[in-house]
Parts: structure tokens; sequence; C-alpha cells
């Protein structure tokens, strides 16, 4: 059993950040060919180079290695909701850029076979479900509902479960979309059918299937 000690901050140095780059890259590419359960902590610093100690040092086990894994794939939709100057876009462009960056990065074929060797390995390891899920989905979610309160509490929009409602616009956009990329019924989506598909969702969301009131009837 590898031991677990507790992480450290972030390298704070080029050769650091490179070592725990290259860490990942392995993690990520020995799951993807041989499934999580199958792939242990020796055989990833036999790919990536370096030693346990480094491994360790910085994810604590393989636990912690897939949990960051997860959390780098997630980062740049994630930053589209926390960076500096989002609360000064319209909400129709905040979620248009979330949308579009969360779609694209969805249909990667990579994060689909991630996907496919959780929901895979999930019987036999429970606790891999509850990491992708808090280092990808839900941590999303919860940025976007902290978006919303954020609206909120600015009166930028009326009071309401944030949480649910992020939840119901990101299920909006993967919908179908992601059951039939899961199962390989369809090539991947083009960037053009991306940014429609998310234009139509958001306008769905923030107006409803009736559309925008006309001036006639305001």
């Amino acid at each position: 059993m590898s031991p677990s000690l507790p992480k450290d901050s972030p390298p704070t140095t080029e050769r650091g950040r490179q070592r725990r780059d290259a860490l990942l890259d392995a993690a990520q590419q020995l799951f993807l060919e041989r499934g999580y359960g199958q792939v242990s902590v020796n055989d990833i610093v036999g790919r990536a180079g370096g030693s346990l100690s480094t491994l360790y040092r910085h994810f604590g086990n393989k636990e912690g290695l897939f949990q960051a894994m997860i959390e780098r794939r997630s980062h740049h939709i994630y930053g589209t909701l926390t960076d500096e100057g989002v609360d000064e876009l319209t909400i129709e462009a905040a979620l248009q850029r979330l949308g579009i960056e969360l779609l694209v990065k969805v249909m990667d074929e990579e994060t689909l076979g991630i996907y496919r060797e959780v929901v895979a390995e999930s019987p036999r390891q429970s606790q891999l479900a509850r990491l992708f899920f808090d280092g990808g989905p839900g941590r999303v979610r919860l940025a976007l509902a902290d978006y919303f309160e954020r609206r909120v509490q600015r009166q930028l929009m009326p009071a309401c479960d944030t949480v649910e409602l992020a939840g119901a616009f990101l299920g909006m956009l993967l919908g179908e979309w992601h059951l039939i990329r899961v199962l390989q019924l369809e090539s991947p989506p083009s960037r053009t059918a991306i940014e429609n598909r998310v234009t139509r969702c958001v306008d769905l969301f923030l107006h409803g299937v009736q559309g925008r009131p006309s001036r006639r009837s305001q």
C-alpha cells in the first residue's frame, strides 16, 4: 500500500513544475492505456522519470495524483468563471465563454476516455468517481453557482438556488451530445457546431422557449 503523505504547495521553480507536469502526463497516458486499477505509482514514475518521493511529495498517493490530473484538465473551464473581469461581462458573454470552453474540453477524446474509465472502475473503486466529480464537473458547477450568487448579490438576477441553476445550465449544454460521444455514435462536433449550440443554449436558458418578449407585448 502506498503511503499517503500530505501534499506540499505547488512547485515554485520551472524544474519543479516540469517534474510535476511529467508525472501528470504519464499518469494520464497510463490510465487511458491500461485502466486506473492496473497502474501503480511505480509504473507512473517509470514512465515519467524522477522518484517516488517526488510523486508522494506533490500528490500524496495515486488518488491524489488522479484528482490533480482532473483538476488540471478542468482548469481552463474553471478559469472562465474565476478570472479577473468576468463579473464585468454581460451574463450572455460569460455563459458563452464558459459553454465553449466546456464543450471543447468535454468532447475531447482524452476527456471522454477518462470518463469511460471512471464509469468502468467505479464499482470497484468507488472513491474514483468522487475524485473525478469533485475535481471536474462538481468544481465547475460550484464555480458557476458562485458566479450566479455574485449576480444575485448585485441584484442583477433574482434570488434562487444557484447550485441547482448551475446544474441546469451545464446539463442543457451537455445534453444528448455527451452521451452520443461517450458511446462513439458520431464524430466530434466542429468548433462552429459547438459555438452554435452554446449560443442556442444560452438564449434558451436566459429567455425560455417562448423567447424574448416582443416590444408590442412589453
